[in-house]
């Protein structure tokens, strides 16, 4: 640098002399800066939590749903297996059995395990002589827990 006044640093012998307006600016300058890196280093943790946030929720949704339709299938076979005799692979149950293969791409075994004795129940019962809908209502299905072929399935997918 030259030996004008204007300079930030003059020499003088050995000794270097700093202008105290420019290391003002400069402690400004850097201090700006590490306040905007702070900034957008929080701004983007927000948006990234927000992502996740939004991702688990949609995840959760799209579960609901499926466990849902999965319910209210499985309910209506369940209903048809006792009035009705003999096992037809018609689109309820092709779509009971499509909810099912859907569930093994993101649920856990046990409500994997879960659904498919649901599956395997509403089978053996269709196979078994009909029942009339008076006596099906008066039956052990209505007094008894344990005879609720979806409480176990409810609860796996509510844990």
């Amino acid at each position: 640098m030259g030996p004008d006044a204007g300079s930030a640093c003059q020499l003088k012998g050995t000794e270097m002399h700093i202008n105290p307006a420019i290391v003002g600016a400069l402690s400004a300058l850097v201090g700006a800066i590490i306040g905007a890196a702070a900034s957008l280093a929080a701004a983007i943790y927000t948006q990234r939590y927000q992502n996740r946030l939004q991702r688990v929720v949609r995840e959760m949704s799209k579960r609901e749903t499926v466990y849902a339709d999965f319910i209210m299938s499985a309910s209506s076979l369940l209903l048809k297996a006792y009035v009705t005799e003999g096992f037809k692979l018609n689109g309820e149950e092709q779509r009971l059995i499509g909810l099912l293969n859907r569930m093994r791409l993101f649920a856990p075994p046990t409500i994997i395990d879960t659904a498919d004795a649901v599956i395997r129940r509403i089978i053996e019962i269709s196979l078994q002589p009909s029942l009339d809908l008076r006596k099906l209502t008066m039956a052990d299905l209505s007094k008894n827990r344990d005879s609720d072929l979806l409480l176990p399935f409810s609860q796996a997918c509510r844990v």
